[in-house]
């Protein structure tokens, strides 16, 4: 449903609560400039969760400085590729990324990935208000709890605003955090244990050994950035029809390079420098040590302004997919729902944050990369850019193959897992060869959509 009244136009106000859901965006409603893509994924990144990230791979992998940069580097270039692909669909298609998603997976068909998105909103909720609530208890001298309601209330009125807010508060968020952000690299890669080799006995490493754990970094860092993956034209949909495909990939992918590569070697160095902290249960341990201490306190509250900046977009795209599934309630409802879900789970995983994430995040990458397989070759190859709009709000396209496509590049995938929760046979018996899974369930469900799609090219008809 397009949105046409004038006096109801949302247009770039902020201080007003999106009237938007999941309807196609016309042209009366385009607003925007695309440097705003940069500025939201930078905001977003450059924050703990992404510190961890490079900390895990050392402290769960025993990688050194050098084999941990390798492979989150090569594993950021293969991420922000999909994410800046992805993002290209927003202005060419007004819609959000999961109802672009019913197009090659029909509208029941796409109820799966809608409910497994909904629900990465919910646990990447929680697994940031983790961190900022650590943070907060430890600046404010309160307990867990309170700091979690605390946390969890303001992220969830950010969300509820909507598009505009959140832009909003990204691009001011960007500019404190990278100030801050940079003292601490400061420290980090002046303080850091270059000559730290590989830790054989390390949790996972002892299992995968370098070579292995070379490729799980590069898996850590792909997981990671396939979460922001089914979110990209969720913030790219309400720029004008004729912004350049080429300018929305490279803001969104340099963004998240810049800002994912920064912050994940940030987080090597500190798990070079503190390793009796780098698999402490609270993450923050590792900043707390930081010099001079007047520093501590600051970083504290970058921490909680990153918590804010990457979790308002899992509560507001986690929303969308809820409205994606039917769950009937407004956007701005499924946002407060998003939010208490994730604060729950957030409570009861304080516990043991860096396991916790590694599994989610590969658990994230086995249904992901796939999905993105699916939705880039429907809309590349398959239908090379051709929608009706009405397609993606018919119920009458009840199961398309691409859902078929992504259930047999998982099915394909498992024996190739290898991580905490399970490994598969292949995995089992090569575990230097990390966890490849993501990479066999692309192929596969890229592969099978291209060629059991083919035939539904007849339906398409180009844009007016």
């Amino acid at each position: 449903m397009a949105v046409t009244d004038k006096a109801n136009q949302y247009g770039d106000e902020v201080v007003r609560i999106e009237p938007i859901g999941i309807e196609h965006i016309d042209e009366g409603e385009r607003h925007g400039h695309v440097s705003s893509i940069f500025t939201l994924w930078f905001g977003a990144n450059v924050e703990l969760a992404t510190l961890t990230t490079g900390t895990a791979a050392v402290a769960l992998f025993g990688l050194s400085f050098q084999q941990a940069a390798l492979g989150l580097i090569l594993g950021n270039i293969l991420g922000v590729i999909l994410l800046g692909l992805v993002s290209t669909f927003g202005p060419r298609l007004g819609v959000p990324q999961m109802v672009h998603s019913r197009a090659p997976f029909g509208f029941y068909g796409n109820f799966l990935p809608g409910a497994f998105n909904a629900m990465a909103g919910v646990l990447w909720f929680a697994v940031n208000t983790v961190l900022g609530s650590f943070a907060f208890e430890i600046l404010f001298h309160t307990n867990f709890l309170v700091a979690l309601v605390i946390m969890a209330l303001i992220q969830v009125i950010v969300a509820v605003y909507g598009y505009n807010m959140i832009h909003a508060v990204e691009r001011f968020m960007a500019l404190i955090l990278t100030i801050v952000f940079l003292d601490v690299s400061l420290f980090a890669f002046t303080h850091a244990n270059y000559a730290l080799p590989f830790d054989a006995k390390s949790p996972l490493g002892q299992y995968t050994g370098s070579r292995g754990g070379i490729i799980e970094a590069i898996g850590l860092a792909l997981s990671y950035l396939l979460g922001w993956t089914v979110f990209g034209s969720d913030y790219t949909r309400y720029l004008p029809a004729q912004t350049k495909p080429s300018k929305v990939f490279f803001n969104a992918a340099s963004s998240n390079f810049i800002a994912g590569v920064w912050l994940e070697l940030v987080g090597v160095a500190l798990a070079t420098i503190f390793p009796s902290q780098a698999m402490s249960p609270n993450p923050i341990n590792l900043l707390t040590g930081i010099h001079p201490s007047w520093m501590v306190p600051v970083i504290l509250f970058a921490v909680l302004i990153g918590t804010v900046t990457a979790n308002v977009l899992n509560i507001y795209s986690g929303s969308l997919s809820a409205l994606v599934i039917n769950i009937p309630v407004k956007r701005w409802m499924a946002a407060v729902l998003v939010g208490i879900f994730g604060a729950v789970l957030a409570y009861v995983a304080r516990t043991s944050y860096y396991l916790d994430f590694e599994n989610f995040l590969f658990l994230l990458a086995y249904w992901l990369a796939p999905w993105a397989a699916v939705v880039l070759v429907d809309f590349f190859i398959i239908r090379k850019q051709r929608y009706q709009t009405g397609m993606f709000y018919d119920p009458r396209r009840f199961v398309r193959p691409g859902l078929w496509a992504w259930v047999l590049g998982i099915v394909v995938s498992v024996p190739f897992f290898n991580q905490a929760l399970y490994v598969g046979s292949f995995a089992y018996h090569h575990p230097h060869m990390g966890d490849i899974s993501y990479y066999v369930s692309f192929v596969v469900a890229g592969l099978s959509y291209w060629i059991m799609g083919r035939s539904q090219v007849k339906e398409t008809l180009p844009t007016e």
